[in-house]
């Protein structure tokens, strides 16, 4: 019933696109959409899949995989046919399985070639106040983001016998423009209460902590409510300061939509001892378990980027990820714990 509903709910917008499309003329208000249509050959950084571990054996180079993730050589898990347990070898490696967009343009569907799917919000969110209002500063920006669900390898037919891939398909999954959360604060802090006890100086302070790590590419999990350099991960809204600028920002509201979708329960967890046979519930944000890599406006070099990393590492000399307007979009790539049942 929820997979039909966004169905549903996507036709929806779509018709509404076509109806008012004459309103996105030179008449609209705001940035106008732009983008480019993501091609899963040439724009992934297929580095990125590595390192790969058999039974605890690295194969490959590339940055190490976080701590948290650990298949056991051999693992014991229900089988795929009437449950019973069965002997499997543990095997690790990383997926890319969605698309963010991270977009000023309400409905600017970026890696769809640059159309607006919602015309008549064709205005950039700009300046806000804390509690959703429109401010006269520029501490802090709304921003929209979109939440494709992009198995690669699936939709490529790559390593087709390889029963641990997510086999979906391509799927527009969500959009913050139609969560009333998203747009406020204060309503966004009834989906992250627990955001008033990580709002006092000593628990931000602790956030430093994170930062460095994430630098040296390694994010620290306890600390859930930090996104490293970035700054605060609650509350779950699409308000959020300037920091270290735009990149940073941008990483930032990209955090905190996943925050609120493992909270809500659409995104699970699959790293870690609870996901030795399954995917599990994660209602706080698992962040060493995601690597991000721009596809838009400029393609990712070199390494990923993980949660909460300073944007001097990876967005100024060389400015190889450096986006050349307000808004960009992301692969995201999973860590993936396998058990290989025979």
């Amino acid at each position: 019933m929820h997979k039909n509903l966004k169905s549903l709910l996507f036709s929806l917008l779509m018709g509404f696109s076509v109806l008012l499309g004459t309103m996105s003329s030179a008449s609209a208000v705001g940035i106008a959409c732009h983008g480019r249509f993501y091609d899963p050959i040439t724009d992934t950084n297929w580095l990125d899949f590595l390192p790969i571990t058999i039974m605890g054996l690295p194969l490959g180079t590339g940055t190490q995989d976080p701590p948290l993730m650990r298949e056991p050589p051999l693992c014991v898990c229900p089988s795929h046919i009437m449950g019973i347990p069965m002997i499997g070898i543990g095997i690790t490696f990383w997926e890319p399985q969605y698309i963010a967009e991270i977009t000023r343009d309400p409905g600017c569907l970026i890696t769809l070639g640059g159309i607006n799917l919602l015309p008549m919000f064709a205005t950039e969110s700009g300046p806000v106040e804390k509690g959703g209002g429109k401010a006269d500063d520029n501490d802090a920006s709304r921003e929209q983001v979109h939440w494709y669900i992009y198995p690669v390898f699936a939709l490529l037919k790559l390593f087709t016998d390889f029963v641990c891939l997510d086999t979906s398909g391509f799927e527009l999954a969500n959009m913050s423009e139609i969560d009333p959360f998203w747009q406020n604060d204060l309503w966004g802090a009834m989906l992250s209460p627990e955001a008033v006890l990580f709002s006092n100086p000593i628990t931000q302070a602790m956030c430093i902590v994170d930062a460095v790590s994430s630098t040296f590419y390694y994010p620290l999990d306890p600390l859930f409510w930090c996104a490293g350099a970035w700054g605060g991960i609650f509350p779950y809204t699409g308000n959020s300061p300037n920091t270290e600028g735009d990149q940073s920002m941008d990483m930032l509201e990209l955090t905190k939509f996943m925050g609120q979708s493992a909270t809500i329960g659409l995104l699970w967890g699959t790293i870690g001892p609870q996901a030795i046979c399954f995917s599990t519930p994660m209602p706080l944000l698992i962040k060493s378990q995601f690597r991000l890599d721009p596809i838009y406006p400029l393609i990712t070099e070199g390494a990923p980027i993980y949660i909460g990393e300073s944007a001097f590492e990876w967005g100024y000399l060389p400015p190889m990820n450096f986006p050349a307007y307000d808004d960009e979009a992301d692969l995201i790539w999973t860590g993936e714990q396998c058990c290989l049942r025979f």
